[in-house]
């Protein structure tokens, strides 16, 4: 840039102008009417004061935007001669956006849609500093699928002083076999007596050739079945790999909605076959839940499974509301002189297994007089259940008699029973009665001969 001698005073030159408040403030500035090419790079300002030996300066960058040629797109053709890729190729581009000020930036599309990040590589930056113009290119790494079948590879440079001519594009040639339905597929809402029209979309590439069967007969594209009835159409060309393959039958009778429709469709890359059925029924209504309605049904059919687990484990476990319903449990160790008799009534009578044990005490034969003289009174206020142990019942014989420690539940049968109390005097008693087997023919007379209790 040339040295300029700027001051409020001086008259423009060649569109350039003072710009500030004056020198005595300190201002050092310039308006440019019109910019030029040549105007970008360093720009210098040097002001004196006259309280200093040597001038003050500064220094600044003015870039002028200049536009990049138009972009260029390079592809690498690893596939034949009619420039034609096959499903699974891997697509190798490149894009290049030359001398631009400052540098552009680039952007890839399929179509109008973006393309993935991680198919592109960092962008590489080459610049030529006497010029201060920069370029700057991209590499694009794709795996090709049907779907890329027919559309426009785009690279886009995104450049302040670049409006037009700011992208390239290359449509893609993509061939694959027929793509696969599922089968069989199901056509609704035919009414017998009138015509009706079978319509199926296809995906191939290049065009393919098509091919009905009905029972034993083969239609190709544009005939008729033996009874003229049913006609094929020419396959449709929809665009970008799409096409539809129409049949179209008149009179539709009962046997025509019990027949398979075996559509064939096949080109360079392959065959495919599709099992069309129709029915008269209407086409059932397609249930589109969202995932918050999946969630919610889930929700709703999992609460009462969990309310129900609670309830059985809090019950097995006797936990919440169940803690307080356990069991009465009989203690069946030694008695203290405070466990008498309990007069409140039984609902329940848990007999707990007996307890093989030998016999504590024994009566002594001076002691039995005196306990055959208080048992009538006993038996006159209690009455005695004996449960047998069931396995002493099987293998005890009358020849060989066992004895055991049998637990007595005594319950009371006048209710009018009033509890007796004892003189501090009295000795406590504590008794226990043992039973011991005798053969049949006694047991079957009722007499028992083997009763004793010892007392303390």
């Amino acid at each position: 840039m040339e040295h300029l001698n700027l001051n409020p005073n001086a008259a423009p030159f060649e569109g350039i102008s003072y710009y500030g408040s004056g020198l005595q403030a300190g201002q050092c500035g310039i308006t440019i009417d019109h910019v030029k090419d040549s105007h970008s790079g360093q720009i210098k300002c040097a002001l004196g004061i006259q309280t200093e030996l040597q001038e003050s300066s500064a220094v600044m960058h003015l870039t002028v935007a200049r536009p990049p040629r138009p972009p260029q797109l390079d592809i690498i053709r690893d596939s034949d001669h009619f420039w034609a890729y096959r499903v699974g190729d891997i697509l190798h581009a490149t894009c290049i956006v030359r001398d631009g000020r400052p540098v552009a930036n680039i952007s890839w599309y399929l179509d109008e849609e973006p393309i993935p990040y991680s198919q592109l590589s960092p962008p590489k930056i080459d610049g030529d500093k006497a010029s201060d113009l920069l370029s700057i290119s991209q590499n694009l790494t794709k795996e090709l699928r049907p779907s890329d079948n027919g559309k426009a590879l785009k690279c886009v440079a995104n450049h302040p002083a670049l409006a037009n001519n700011n992208f390239v594009h290359r449509q893609l040639n993509v061939t694959y076999p027929p793509l696969p339905q599922s089968n069989p597929i199901d056509k609704f809402g035919y009414v017998l007596g009138q015509n009706g029209i079978i319509a199926l979309e296809i995906e191939a590439n290049p065009r393919p050739h098509l091919e009905w069967s009905i029972r034993d007969q083969v239609i190709k594209e544009g005939g008729h079945d033996s009874t003229g009835r049913i006609k094929a159409d020419e396959i449709r060309d929809l665009g970008k790999g799409h096409y539809e393959a129409l049949l179209r039958i008149a009179d539709i009778n009962k046997h025509d909605t019990e027949a398979q429709y075996i559509l064939r469709a096949y080109n360079d890359m392959g065959n495919q076959d599709y099992v069309i059925l129709i029915s008269t029924s209407p086409e059932p209504e397609d249930l589109d839940l969202g995932v918050l309605a999946i969630i919610g049904i889930v929700i709703a059919v999992m609460i009462p499974i969990v309310i129900i687990f609670l309830v059985i484990f809090a019950r097995i476990t006797g936990r919440w509301c169940f803690s307080g319903r356990g069991g009465n449990v009989r203690h069946t160790g030694e008695s203290s002189d405070t466990e008498s008799v309990d007069v409140r009534p039984k609902e329940h009578k848990r007999i707990l297994p007996p307890l093989k044990l030998t016999t504590l005490f024994k009566k002594s034969e001076k002691e039995k007089p005196q306990d055959e003289e208080e048992r009538p009174k006993s038996a006159e206020t209690v009455e005695t259940k004996i449960p047998l142990e069931e396995s002493e019942r099987q293998t005890s014989t009358p020849s060989e008699p066992k004895e055991g420690l049998v637990y007595a539940e005594l319950d009371l049968v006048n209710p009018n029973l009033k509890p007796l109390v004892k003189n501090d005097d009295d000795k406590t008693e504590y008794a226990e009665i043992v039973y011991t087997q005798k053969d049949t023919d006694n047991a079957n007379k009722g007499h028992d001969d083997n009763k004793g209790a010892a007392a303390s």
